[in-house]
């Protein structure tokens, strides 16, 4: 599993498939975009979900999720 950075559609940053297998996070959005957090099983699955993301930075290779102040467990996640 992946842990990656992106950039998305800053008007509907959210996935097109739902719902999806893990957590994510809209960590920040400009007028140009959205930065998205996300774990997912590889890219294709980040693509899958989000068709527009841009600048995929895939930070690390995990085995769990890391809930942090900053990155909670999201309420709708059940993993």
């Amino acid at each position: 599993m992946i842990r990656a950075r992106f950039k998305t559609d800053p008007n509907d940053p959210r996935p097109v498939n739902w719902p999806i297998k893990h957590p994510y996070w809209v960590t920040g959005c400009s007028g140009a975009n959205a930065t998205i957090v996300a774990y997912a099983d590889d890219e294709a699955e980040i693509m899958r979900n989000w068709p527009d993301a841009e600048e995929i930075d895939v930070m690390d290779d995990v085995d769990t999720y890391t809930y942090t102040s900053r990155f909670p467990k999201p309420d709708w996640f059940q993993g």
